[in-house]
């Protein structure tokens, strides 16, 4: 019975240090640091790079139910990966705009991009290389990610990534709207990045807080859901998925454009407020005055009312004054130069409750 077991055991090491291996189910607990919920699946090796490779980290609402295709919804949602060789491509299931960074260099705009992606025009040295892409293209932000191709015999390995996370809800102005890079130019992007977090976008063009006055959705509704409101019955997310440590919110100025009553505003944001709080009990919640000053009295009202009733990790910050008619493009949006002015504004405002 004893050399039974002994020859298991021995079975069990050369399976491990030869051709077996565990492959860590996607969830974004081990995409997004920090939340302590990983599942591990047992599973076949996977080709280095592949969807399912467990090197590879991913950030954002990701719907890993088809293996061939991991598939996200909201702009500004990123895949990284550390990788050996010169050369890399990324596969996609659908025609849109890809950004790509390799290790320090610029953000790399590919649009209306489909099929298979060359990522280096030119080849790297040879060596160990971190490779980042993210999606971002107005109303279009499907992100069907089928792998990395990397050169015969190139191995991945567990890519840096921050223990923190910053989640950002809002509308156009959050996704970096008429910005040519998007949601990799908007403020919440930069200023994550200057503050050196991960981060999310839950934003989208035209949608407004309060329900049944926008055909872009509502995001008292469509925040809890797995899909931006472009799609119909989306099923609802795991909020067991990531926890961030800050979420800030960025909400009104289509309320503002939609005519919604302030009484209806107030209340509605007073509950959205409440039902995040739910979802993130610990994280430091942010709302924001709008950049172009509309709503605010009915936003302060909702802030300053849920402080009141005990949400002592709620905050209001006052952006008055913060961007001037030369840093947006059309008198709504802010140009890349105004979301880098507004990104570093934020940051020193979030910085001491990231430690």
């Amino acid at each position: 019975m004893k050399r039974k077991i002994y020859l298991f055991v021995l079975l069990a090491v050369a399976c491990v240090s030869g051709s077996c291996s565990k492959s860590y189910l996607p969830a974004e607990s081990s995409a997004e640091p920090g939340d302590g919920k990983a599942k591990v699946n047992i599973a076949l090796a996977v080709t280095p790079g592949a969807p399912g490779d467990p090197n590879l980290r991913y950030f954002g609402r990701w719907d890993f139910s088809n293996s061939s295709q991991y598939k996200s919804y909201w702009g500004g949602a990123y895949v990284r990966m550390k990788f050996t060789g010169t050369t890399v491509k990324i596969r996609v299931g659908n025609a849109t705009n890809y950004f790509a960074k390799i290790d320090n260099g610029p953000w790399v705009s590919y649009l209306n991009a489909s099929g298979t992606i060359n990522l280096t025009s030119v080849a790297l040295s040879p060596g160990m290389h971190t490779i980042s892409v993210a999606q971002g293209k107005d109303y279009n932000y499907l992100f069907g990610f089928q792998g990395f191709v990397l050169d015969p015999g190139a191995t991945t390995s567990v890519p840096a990534a921050s223990g923190r996370l910053i989640e950002w809800i809002g509308d156009s102005i959050t996704a970096g709207y008429t910005d040519a890079q998007a949601n990799v130019s908007g403020y919440p992007w930069v200023c994550s990045e200057l503050l050196g977090t991960e981060h999310t976008q839950i934003a989208y063009p035209g949608i407004t807080l309060v329900s049944g006055y926008a055909t872009q959705g509502s995001m008292e509704v469509q925040y809890f859901k797995l899909q931006n409101s472009s799609y119909t019955n989306s099923p609802g997310w795991d909020f067991t998925r990531y926890t961030p440590r800050i979420v800030v919110i960025n909400l009104g100025t289509n309320d503002n454009n939609k005519q919604v009553p302030d009484a209806q505003f107030q209340s509605a944001y007073i509950s959205f407020l409440a039902n995040v709080r739910t979802k993130f009990p610990q994280a430091e919640i942010f709302v924001l005055r709008t950049f172009i000053g509309v709503k605010t009295v009915p936003t302060a009202a909702a802030v300053n009312a849920r402080i009141a009733a005990g949400d002592n990790k709620l905050h209001y910050i006052n952006t008055s004054g913060w961007l001037s008619t030369a840093d947006y493009t059309d008198g709504l949006h802010p140009s890349v130069a105004g979301n880098i002015k507004a990104a570093n504004l934020i940051k020193p405002i979030l910085a001491p409750y990231l430690n």
